[in-house]
């Protein structure tokens, strides 16, 4: 599968402890209620098989990251956040499809994730993708917002 880059000199990779003070700039703009820097702490640190934390980065900036699972044959979308300067520019699609490919070359068969249901953009680029609605958690999100499961087959 060939990834469309955003930008020629993009470059996708292991998020880095380094990293972390620009992932949490893009976090804490990115979501209402954003992880914590211990989460991404604990998670580098740990560097479970399952867990995998990539970033886009564009000249010695990170510009974006996703975070998601692999456990046995199912792959699990965690997060993905671009910084407001280059959204709607490929790159939450080039992230998203870069893992992707990650998730079916370790034998990933399906992969989930959720979205909330008033996340148009997030769900059209999901759609772009082949997600699917597989199903609905009530008040899943801290402000009682619920969310769609979505699903797609690799």
């Amino acid at each position: 599968m060939t990834i469309e880059k955003p930008f020629p000199e993009i470059i996708f990779e292991q998020m880095q402890q380094k990293d972390l003070e620009q992932v949490m700039v893009i976090e804490k703009e990115s979501f209402p209620d954003p992880w914590s820097e211990s989460f991404f702490k604990k998670e580098l640190r740990k560097r479970k098989k399952y867990t995998h934390l990539y970033i886009a980065r564009l000249n010695n900036e990170v510009i974006g990251y996703i975070v998601f699972y692999i456990f046995r044959s199912e792959g699990h979308i965690l997060n993905i956040a671009v910084a407001s300067e280059y959204r709607r520019r490929g790159v939450a699609k080039y992230l998203l499809a870069s893992a992707l490919e990650i998730v079916r070359k370790n034998a990933g068969e399906e992969v989930f994730l959720e979205v909330s249901v008033n996340n148009i953009a997030a769900q059209g680029l999901y759609r772009q993708f082949g997600f699917e609605v597989y199903g609905i958690r009530k008040r899943y999100y801290s402000n009682g917002e619920d969310a769609y499961v979505l699903r797609k087959d690799l």
